[in-house]
């Protein structure tokens, strides 16, 4: 027998009496609660407590051992400790991970010993803990145990290419790797990232699951492995380019790195080489009241080839959070302190260099503040209540590590913003602080300007697409929309006797759409429910398009089309619950739309809104309510819901029995529209009312 061959028939029966003497404490996941109330549905109504104690009998370690647990979605925290000993927390991700511990010698002791799981603070925090083990190994034993070499290739060029492996256990679960960042690697539970392609770690024998995928863009690569101790597996995994994007770059608004924004766990090398490898192109440095250059981190990881870099700042103040870019150093930082968003706009606009202001996630709660909760804002009319400016560029529509349990709420907002005259482009963004918790790049925003050149986009004309509504926002899926066969988002288009309207949905074999929506003004107009088979790829990643011929409108109007599908749950792209939800239901997800395109069917080669016509008809009308329905029937609900909001009294006086009598006989369309008027204004009336 060679000496290799003994070496790894030693190593297996090695391993095979550590794997015998492996200690199994809690086999299957057990549900856990923080805080009184339930958090998800998929939970037992009842709460099965906030601790998990486990006694076990042992003996004495004389070295270092291994406590394995494996957990589900973690947001708050929760302590491990083992007979009064803290062997740390489980890691704050809702990822489906195993965690390793290390359990210092002379930890366990002869006889009964306790393992305690306890959540501190408040809730709501629904998780599940369980397959907990003790393995006689160190941690480093365990993961030096077997050995994988990966090299993803472009399958049409033959070249390594940055990219993100996923590897998953039998279970399905994260497994701790025996690697560690580097220039070239950004390594975390089942997941590393790769600068060039190639990637070495270490596992413990077993079965696993290694995925590679390259974002949005591209096909997803898999191979499944059974590693044997002392065993080494290769294999090469190959990507293609899968969804056709010419003449659109793939950016990322807002990105934030743990060595600026102080939280979060991506620090700015590694997010360069998370950049690169999920194909952004245009990176914005969004670090909190902080102006970041990423080009020295992009120089030293060498993945500055792939992507240009932009500094940026997220304004983050108690009123709210705004991105801003481009910016010229040296620049002075915004206050932060400044409550006034007139000022702060003003601040804003100044800072040098800078040509993109973006509201950020407006329902989001931050220091008690909701920029679109009910006591500031109309969600039916787009008023703000508080007399605020609203001129910025862009508003957040997605905003994938912030997401609401209802995706289409900051649409029915933005729509809103729209027909009150405010021309805000849509985008999608991440906000993603970690490497693995959210990714970089699952929400973007395809922005038309040339593509051949990542390395070297004209920053300049970006922006100029950005606030000329030339957008597709995206998380999973990429739709398009022209108008006459040549007018895409950002185009006002004068009305001929009918329109035709073309719509395309792509997307990677691994994501689909089964819905396609049109809204003129906000109100649906087409709905097509595609049907494509799951991993069912085509050419340029078109899954699904149709023309629609429409009548002539009545009045101006802005065209948005929409597409949803099934949410991803599997880890290689998992789409994360809600950020801050309002319901206790977790439906996933993904979504593209386009930008706004302008109809102009008065003919006076500008776009009018819903909110200019409704003061039109109000003046007209002289207080006689008779003859504002009249005005109002040719008109679609988007124009009635501005009208309500302007009618003498507002939503006092539509609730008199003489109005509430004409309304009856009304239209459609303007019973939609004052109804929905009311509904928000009921809202933001108890919303402001409240102490």
């Amino acid at each position: 027998m060679s000496l290799r061959a003994a070496l790894l028939s030693f190593a297996f029966l090695f391993s095979a009496v550590a794997w015998a003497q492996l200690r199994t404490l809690e086999e299957g996941l057990r549900p856990l609660r923080l805080g009184a109330a339930r958090e998800w549905n998929d939970f037992p109504e009842e709460s099965a407590g906030s601790e998990l104690v486990l006694r076990f009998d042992a003996q004495p370690n004389a070295g270092e051992q291994t406590l394995l647990v494996r957990h589900v979605d973690v947001k708050h925290t929760w302590r491990v400790n083992l007979n009064g000993r803290d062997l740390g927390r489980l890691p704050t991700d809702e990822n489906d991970i195993t965690s390793q511990y290390t359990i210092p010698a002379k930890t366990l002791i002869a006889g009964e010993n306790t393992l305690k799981i306890s959540g501190t603070g408040k809730g709501p925090d629904d998780i599940r803990v369980g397959a907990i083990r003790v393995d006689p190994r160190t941690p480093g034993e365990r993961l030096a145990e077997a050995t994988a070499e990966i090299d993803v290739v472009d399958a049409d060029t033959g070249e390594r290419i940055p990219c993100r492996l996923t590897i998953t256990d039998a279970a399905g679960s994260l497994p701790h790797l025996g690697a560690v960042s580097s220039d070239r690697l950004v390594v975390r539970p089942g997941v590393i990232y790769s600068a060039d392609g190639r990637a070495k770690f270490g596992l413990p024998a077993g079965r696993y699951r290694i995925q590679a995928g390259r974002g949005f863009e591209y096909s997803l690569a898999e191979t499944d492995c059974e590693l044997k101790p002392g065993e080494t597996f290769t294999r090469q995994l190959k990507l293609r380019r899968e969804v056709a994007t010419p003449g659109l770059i793939a950016v990322d608004t807002h990105i934030h790195t743990l060595t600026y924004s102080g939280h979060g766990d991506a620090t700015v090398d590694e997010r360069m080489i998370t950049i690169a490898g999920e194909g952004i192109e245009l990176a914005v440095a969004t670090d909190h009241n902080v102006h970041v250059e990423f080009e020295p981190a992009a120089q030293k990881t060498a993945t500055r080839s792939y992507f240009t870099p932009v500094i940026g700042n997220e304004v983050t103040t108690k009123v709210g959070h705004f991105n801003i870019f481009p910016i010229v150093p040296p620049a002075a930082v915004v206050d932060a302190k400044e409550t006034d968003w007139t000022k702060l706009l003003a601040a804003m606009r100044g800072t040098p260099g800078v040509e993109v202001v973006i509201l950020n996630h407006p329902r989001n709660i931050h220091s008690e503040y909701q920029p679109f909760g009910a006591a500031h804002f109309n969600a039916a009319t787009g008023e703000e209540l508080e007399g605020r400016t609203l001129a910025f560029d862009a508003v957040e529509v997605v905003t994938s590590a912030a997401l609401q349990s209802d995706l289409g709420l900051l649409y029915r907002d933005w729509f809103a913003l729209l027909n009150r005259g405010h021309k805000l482009s849509p985008l999608g963004s991440s906000d993603a602080h970690d490497v693995n918790r959210y990714l970089l790049g699952q929400g973007r925003t395809y922005v038309r300007v040339p593509d051949d050149k990542p390395e070297r986009v004209d920053v300049s004309a970006a922006c100029r697409a950005i606030r000329e509504g030339r957008v597709l926002v995206s998380m999973g899926l990429l739709v398009d929309l022209k108008v006459d066969g040549r007018h895409g988002p950002g185009a006002t288009v004068t009305a001929g006797p009918q329109l035709s309207v073309e719509c395309q949905v792509r997307g990677p074999h691994w994501a689909r759409a089964d819905r396609v929506a049109l809204y003129a003004n906000g109100v649906l107009v087409r709905e097509e429910s595609p049907v494509l088979k799951e991993g069912t790829a085509a050419p340029g990643g078109l899954q699904w398009s149709k023309i629609w011929t429409l009548e002539r409108p009545k009045h101006d109007v802005h065209l948005v089309a929409i597409a949803t599908g099934p949410g991803i749950r599997a880890p290689f792209w998992r789409i994360p619950k809600p950020y801050q939800p309002d319901s206790i239901e977790f439906n996933p997800q993904i979504i593209g739309s386009t930008g706004a395109i302008w109809i102009d069917v008065d003919g006076d080669a500008r776009h009018t809104s819903a909110f200019e016509y409704a003061g039109r008809l109000v003046r007209e009308a002289a207080g006689d309510f008779g003859k504002l329905c009249e005005g109002l029937a040719p008109y679609d609900e988007a124009v009635s819901v501005q009208a309500a909001s302007l009618w003498p009294g507002a939503g006092e006086s539509l609730l008199a029995p003489a109005i509430t009598a004409r309304l009856a006989t009304a239209s459609m369309p303007v019973k939609r529209g004052f109804a929905a008027y009311l509904t928000a204004w009921k809202a933001s009336e108890q919303a402001r009312a409240k102490p």
